[in-house]
This record gives structure tokens, C-alpha cells and sequence, in this order.
């Protein structure tokens, strides 16, 4: 009878696992509740947002901090009344009934229970109704009134089972499994259970799965059938550990110690209960601590090592006492006064023995009421006290034959469970015959309708791989047509870009040749003083002007280079004024337009702005002008007028110059060879202007248009997003 002890305390660290287990940890909730924390300080609003956050972080607390569910779920409650929100009402009175469980007050958790359950039915939740069902569930079988707990937890399966609640059917019937491994009937436990179980696995619910592994190694632990109990339990602890679940894994492995005990196995239930200690001690869970160092004291008393066991046992008081648990102080006290007892210390061993009888005696501890006893007697006997001796060995007797009766039940149990287990198997044996002749008479057509689908696959396979490769042949030859497309398409660009740059440096040292010579010409006069000052003033404009257009074809031809080289000239877009760059380009070509003698007029509002590379319409701006005045005839006109619309700028740059052809125009933006162009004065142009203007418009994210007729004029107009 001494194993027992182990098993006594296995079964208090187990129940949790054996009623409410899918309630996860404090650990695991910590991070959600400080999330929650700063939820609730950013979202100030009274709505039903902040109801929500209150009810989930009131929930969270119940098993870390009770008081704090109540607290929380009262402001939960205040706030749902305040915005008139049933459901979230509904909701605080369960939390408030959970946070009174925990605490204690089971009266008060049943009444709230009731009330919230009718709320559920009023608004048609029956989810909630389903919840409520289960917590009622919980209460009573707490109060062992075990009937009504079934009652309340089938109710809550038919809501689940109607609004197809997979996660909630398998709680139910996991909880119906809980409830009937309590009473005995070991064979329904496990077939509620296992079908619990198998929904779990369905819908993936790994920290469930694991409960229910617990919960089957359980039974098989009652039953006495240990190597099953092991395995569940091991595969329990396996997911556990995956999950990083702490406080599941110290119940998985004080299962596994307890189990490895009854198997004598002792080296391997310390193991077992050491890791559930340094678990336990890892996150501070001091009812885990409490339950490892009661089990290393039993296993040391059973390895006849006293004095560890007793250091063991004092551990395990210390956290006892601090918990107020009158259980584990009875369990530490008697193991106490045992060791004390081997130890030869009789007197002692008496003390601490009649401290954990009274304790056991107040609980209901029978199997700590026997041990307690029993060495009673046999302390006193040593001391020489025979009327004390005689009365605990009568009570020693008393619960041995009542343990020894519940024993029986347990062994008529378990031949039950045997017995219906091995009827299940006659019948699927029968059932196996059964299917065994008919498919004898079968066998024949099946074979020919394999060899058939056999036949057919492999048709279907030789086909599906000629296909494949015709497939595969035709991507090859598309693909060979698109690369040589695009090689063709390369070459052509190139060819068009070469001829491109022969003309532009053609024009280049053309253009650049006149005004360097007549810059040399006119500086080797000055030189030999045959210019005089104000022949050198009569001429210095049109120089200057001469000048100034060659430092816009090389601008233009330097800005085109690199962004045809290295793709650079990235806008970087700000607010721009648009009448200031129109002006300051007026300005820039005015001895140009002067020259001429050609009107240039602003209709710019001074307040219209548009977002866009300032640099980039400062180009596209003295492009555009230059070529007005270079293509308008003398006393001729060039307006430079802007507007907004609903969602665009406009920019329109007239003129009634020359205007150009319908082929000129259809090839402007283009890098196609074309004749020279000159202006209405003589001015060479290479085109690299009006194609730079065309990627920087394109940069901006705007559009450019072009109008023109010969000898009528010429209007650009760009448009860029507001």
C-alpha cells in the first residue's frame, strides 16, 4: 500500500488535467494580457471595442489573479450597461461567475451562472448558452454531484452538435470523459475520450490534443495498465514541450514518475519528478513545486533514504503551509513522521505522525488516514503505549479493509472494462469473417477491375507525358520566336541609337565649331587691337545670346547622355511655383526673343503650384521656349499660359512660327535619322531637346501633346497630376 502515496499525489496534480485543462496557463497568457494592458490605454472610447478587450483580459486573469477577473469583469458589466450591449453583459456575468470559482464562492458562481445563462437565451447565443452549460458543468462536478454535471455538460453537446462547434463538442465530451473516469465507468471515459480525441486531431488543436492524452493515460493509470498509461502520457508531454506549455509538462511528467513507480522503476520516477521540480521552478508554479518535492520524498522513503526524504518533505511543507493546502500538509507530515520512524526517532515520528492523521482526518484523506495510522500503532508499540497502540492499529484495519473494498470496486471495474473490450473484438472478429467471405467472392472481379484501372493509368500516363512534351517542344519554340523578337527589337533600337548619336555629334561639332572660331576670331582682334570697344559692344549680344544656346545644347545633350547611361534623373517632387520658372526662362531668353523682335507673353495665375523635380520643368520649360523662339518668324507671338483642373495641371506653350510637318511631327520623340532642322533665323537644332523634355514629363508622371500646321505654329502641351 506504501506506492499508493505516489498515486494520491499524482492524482492532485492531475486535477486540473481531469477538469478544466484547456484553460491555458498563466504563463502562456502573459504576453496576450500585456498586449490587452496597452490596448485598453490607447482605445479610450466607451464602445463595445473596449468591452470586448475588458471581457478577454478579465477572462485571462481568472486563473493568475481571480480578484483582478472580478474586478474587470464588474467594469466590463458597468460599461455594457452604459451602451446598452446584452452580449456584453452576458458575457461579465460569466467571467464574474469564473473569477468566484476560482475564489471559492461556488454558491455565488452558481447564481451568476444562472443569470447569464438566461441573458444567453434572450439574445439567441448559443455559443454562450453552450459556455455557461459547460461552467455550470464544472461547479457541481466540483461538488461531486457528478449526475447533474452530465446533465448540464450533454445540454451544452446538443447546442454545440446544432451549431456545429467542433472545438466545443470535443470539450464537452472530453469534460463527459472526466466525469465518468470519476465515477468508475472506465469504458465510457475512454470512448468519450477518444472521440474527443479525434476532433481535436481534426481540427489541429495541439494544446487540446495534448489534454486529451493526459486524460486517457488518466484512465489507464486507474485501471492499472501502465504501459498504456506511459505512452499517453509521454505523448503528452511530447506536445507539451513543442508548445512550450510549462505547466502542462510538469503535470505530464509527474504522471510519468507516478507511473514509473508503480513499475518499482525508481532511478526513472526521480528523473521524472526532478524535471517536474526544475519546471516548476523555471516559472516560479509553486503548486508544481509542492507536488515534485512530496513525490521525491515518497520515492526516497521508498529507497529507504530517511534523511533525503525528509529534506524533501520540509520543502514541500514550506510551500504547503504558504498555499494553505490542509492535503499536502496532511501528505508532508505523515511521509515526515515515516522517515522519522525508519530513522529509529519515535517520539518525534509520533508528533508529526498525529499533525498529518488530524489534517487527513479533517479532508478526508483515507489513504493518509491508513498510512498515518498504521504507523501510529506501530510507534507506539515501540514506546510502549498499548491502548494507543491497539486504537490505530483498529483504525489502521478500518481503512485498509475500506481501501481494500474500493480496491475490489476498481479490479470489478477493470474486469468489466476488459470484459467489454474483449466483446467489442469478438464482434469486430465476426464482422471480420463476414467481410472475409465476401470478398472471397469477390476477389476475382476485383483483380480484373484492377488490372483495368491499371491499363487505363498507364494510358492515361503514356498520354499525359506525349502531351507534356509537345507542350514543353511548343513553350521551346515560342520562346526561341520572342527572343529572337527581342533581339531583333535590341538591334533596332541600337541601330536607331547609333545612327542617333552620329547625328547629334555631327551637329555637335558643327554647332560648337562656328561660335568657338568666332569667340577665337574675335578675341585674336581685340588681341591685335583691329576691334575696337564698341565694335566689340555692337556685337557682344548676339555673341552672348550665341553663347547662351550653346550652353542649352549642351546642357540638354549632357542631361540626355546620362540618363541614357546610368537611368539616373530620379524626380524628387516638391511644391513648385510655376509662374517663377516660366519668368525666370523669359528672362534667360529675352536677347534671343529681342533679336527677333518677338512678343512673349505670361498667363500664369501666381499662386498655382504643381508637385513635381523643380529642375525637371525648369527644362522642359527652356526647352520648350527655346524652340518657340527658334522656330517663330520675326514680330511674331509665344504665349506661355497654365491653369488648374479638377485633377491636373496644364501648361500650353503657343506659338505662330513655322509649325512642322504631319511626318515631322509623327517621328518627333523619336531617335529615327532626320534631316537637319534649322530655325527661322538659321539656328541648327539636333532634337535632343524635345526627346529629353519627353523623359522628363514621362519621370513626373505626366503627358505631353504636340499641335502643329506648317506656317501656322506650333502648341505643346503638358499635363502633370495635381
Amino acid at each position: 500500500m506504501k506506492d499508493q502515496n505516489i498515486y494520491a499525489n499524482l492524482k492532485k496534480c492531475t486535477f486540473l488535467v481531469l477538469s478544466v485543462f484547456s484553460f491555458l496557463g498563466s504563463w502562456a497568457q502573459q504576453n496576450r494580457i500585456n498586449e490587452l494592458n496597452k490596448l485598453l490605454l490607447k482605445h479610450k472610447s466607451s464602445d463595445t471595442t473596449r468591452v470586448q478587450l475588458l471581457s478577454e483580459l478579465s477572462f485571462l486573469y481568472r486563473n493568475i489573479n481571480p480578484d483582478s477577473t472580478i474586478i474587470l469583469a464588474q467594469q466590463t458589466f458597468d460599461l455594457s450597461t452604459q451602451i446598452n450591449y446584452p452580449k456584453g453583459k452576458a458575457n461579465a456575468i460569466k467571467d464574474l461567475a469564473i473569477g468566484n470559482y476560482v475564489v471559492g464562492n461556488y454558491a455565488k458562481a452558481a447564481q451568476l451562472n444562472n443569470t447569464a445563462l438566461k441573458l444567453y437565451q434572450q439574445i439567441g447565443d448559443k455559443k454562450g448558452e453552450a459556455a455557461i452549460l459547460n461552467n455550470m458543468a464544472i461547479v457541481v462536478q466540483n461538488e461531486g454531484k457528478f449526475s447533474l454535471a452530465l446533465s448540464y455538460y450533454k445540454q451544452s453537446l446538443q447546442l454545440r452538435e446544432s451549431i456545429n462547434d467542433q472545438k466545443g463538442i470535443a470539450d464537452c465530451k472530453n469534460n463527459m470523459g472526466n466525469i465518468y473516469t470519476d465515477i468508475g465507468n472506465y469504458t465510457t471515459a475512454l470512448e468519450n475520450l477518444f472521440e474527443s480525441l479525434i476532433i481535436r486531431e481534426n481540427i489541429k488543436d495541439s494544446l487540446s490534443i495534448a489534454n486529451s492524452y493526459a486524460n486517457i493515460a488518466g484512465v489507464y493509470y486507474y485501471l492499472k495498465k501502465f504501459d498504456e498509461a506511459f505512452k499517453h502520457a509521454q505523448k503528452a508531454y511530447d506536445i507539451q514541450e513543442m508548445l512550450n506549455d510549462k505547466e502542462g509538462m510538469i503535470q505530464s511528467s509527474v504522471s510519468l514518475g507516478g507511473v514509473s513507480s508503480e513499475r518499482k522503476d525508481y532511478t526513472r520516477a526521480h528523473f521524472y519528478f526532478e524535471r517536474a521540480l526544475h519546471i516548476a521552478e523555471q516559472i516560479n508554479n509553486e503548486d508544481g513545486k509542492a507536488v515534485a518535492l512530496t513525490n521525491l520524498g515518497e520515492i526516497h522513503n521508498l529507497l529507504n533514504e530517511p534523511d533525503r526524504a525528509i529534506e524533501y518533505f520540509n520543502q514541500a511543507l514550506t510551500i504547503c503551509n504558504k498555499l494553505e493546502d490542509p492535503q499536502g500538509i496532511a501528505i508532508c507530515e505523515v511521509g515526515i513522521g515515516r522517515s522519522l520512524y525508519k530513522k529509529n526517532q519515535v517520539k518525534e515520528s509520533i508528533v508529526r505522525l498525529l499533525n498529518g492523521y488530524k489534517l487527513a482526518n479533517n479532508v478526508h484523506h483515507k489513504l493518509q488516514l491508513y498510512e498515518a495510522s498504521k504507523y501510529l500503532a506501530e510507534a507506539y508499540e515501540k514506546d510502549g503505549n498499548k491502548p494507543l497502540q491497539i486504537k490505530y492499529l483498529k483504525e489502521s484495519i478500518m481503512y485498509k479493509d475500506s481501501l481494500y473494498n474500493e480496491e475490489n470496486a476498481r479490479k470489478t471495474k477493470e474486469i468489466e472494462f476488459n470484459y467489454l473490450l474483449e466483446k467489442k473484438q469478438s464482434e469486430i472478429t465476426i464482422l471480420e469473417k463476414d467481410r472475409s467471405i465476401q470478398q472471397a467472392r469477390n476477389r476475382f472481379q476485383y483483380l480484373l477491375l484492377m488490372v483495368l484501372i491499371i491499363g487505363i493509368l498507364g494510358l492515361l500516363l503514356f498520354t499525359f507525358y506525349v502531351n507534356k512534351f509537345r507542350v514543353k517542344e511548343k513553350q521551346a519554340k515560342e520562346l526561341i520566336i520572342q527572343q529572337k523578337a527581342s533581339l531583333e527589337k535590341q538591334a533596332q533600337n541600337l541601330e536607331e541609337l547609333n545612327n542617333y548619336k552620329n547625328k547629334t555629334f555631327s551637329i555637335l561639332s558643327h554647332d560648337l565649331r562656328n561660335p568657338i572660331s568666332s569667340l577665337a576670331q574675335i578675341l585674336d582682334l581685340i588681341d591685335h587691337e583691329v576691334l575696337s570697344e564698341e565694335d566689340f559692344a555692337q556685337v557682344k549680344g548676339r555673341f552672348k545670346a550665341q553663347l547662351e544656346s550653346l550652353r542649352l545644347l549642351l546642357d540638354n545633350t549632357l542631361n540626355w547622355s546620362k540618363s541614357q547611361m546610368s537611368g539616373e534623373l530620379q524626380a524628387h517632387k516638391k511644391m513648385v511655383n510655376v509662374r517663377e520658372l516660366v519668368i525666370r526662362n523669359f528672362d534667360l531668353f529675352k536677347e534671343n526673343a529681342a533679336d527677333k523682335n518677338l512678343k512673349l507673353s505670361l498667363h500664369v495665375p501666381p499662386d498655382l503650384f504643381v508637385l513635381m523635380d523643380q529642375d525637371h520643368l525648369d527644362i522642359i520649360l527652356r526647352n520648350a521656349i527655346q524652340n518657340a523662339i527658334k522656330f517663330t518668324f520675326p514680330e511674331g507671338e509665344i504665349h506661355v499660359t497654365a491653369f488648374q483642373n479638377t485633377d491636373s495641371i496644364t501648361i500650353k506653350v503657343n506659338d505662330n512660327g513655322q509649325g512642322m510637318s504631319t511626318d515631322t511631327l509623327s517621328s518627333l520623340f523619336s531617335y529615327k535619322k532626320q534631316p537637319g532642322i534649322y530655325g527661322t533665323n538659321g539656328e541648327r537644332g539636333a532634337g535632343i531637346g524635345l526627346i529629353l523634355t519627353k523623359e522628363f514629363v514621362d519621370r513626373n508622371l505626366g503627358q505631353i501633346k504636340v499641335k502643329s500646321e506648317l506656317n501656322k505654329g506650333t502648341e505643346i502641351e503638358f499635363n502633370f497630376p495635381a
